[in-house]
């Protein structure tokens, strides 16, 4: 290699240096998924927040954590989990989590009358009391977080058989208790 085909090699190089960096620029001020030498989990962050550790799946890939509280959770994959409620995770959650909820959320949804509804917000008293309330649209439904004090398994789909006994059970609900 010439002397002059290097130096033209080591000139792009780094003309477009400044590339490199730019998706860590752009991020700005958005910390790393947390490092194994730290020990620190998304399970172990959201108690520090007053939630409990069982709003998300046992799947979680990676998560980073903005200093103005935006978020993302990178699961394996799309997910179902059971609650008192059918509740599907999509493979990205974001939201703006404080000390208290989750707002702005996106990639959470609740089955309820066999119709899927966007989960906006998750919010738990403080001080702490035994409920957790979600947000979806204009209503509120409010839970027991005993359900959501340990982390659940996530299934990857619905079986038939899984839908079946769904659709079944949520006909039941709408005719038996007509709320959300």
């Amino acid at each position: 290699m010439s002397s002059s085909s290097l130096l033209l090699l080591l000139f792009f190089f780094f003309l477009h240096l400044p590339l490199l960096f730019l998706p860590t620029l752009a991020a700005g001020h958005v910390e790393s998924p947390a490092s194994p030498s730290n020990g620190t989990t998304v399970y172990d962050l959201l108690p520090e927040y007053g939630l409990p550790p069982g709003v998300l799946p046992d799947t979680v890939k990676s998560f980073s954590l903005a200093s103005n509280g935006r978020f993302v959770v990178e699961l394996y994959g799309p997910c179902y989990v059971d609650f008192e409620y059918l509740v599907y995770y999509a493979p990205r959650v974001s939201g703006v989590i404080k000390y208290g909820g989750i707002a702005s959320l996106e990639g959470v949804q609740v089955r309820r009358f066999m119709v899927w509804f966007d989960v906006g917000g998750i919010m738990v008293d403080v001080p702490s009391s035994e409920f957790i309330y979600f947000q979806v649209g204009w209503i509120t439904r409010k839970l027991g977080i005993e359900q959501f004090q340990t982390v659940h398994s996530c299934r990857d789909s619905l079986s038939l058989l899984g839908r079946a006994k769904e659709v079944a059970r949520s006909m039941l609900e709408s005719i038996f208790a007509p709320q959300l």
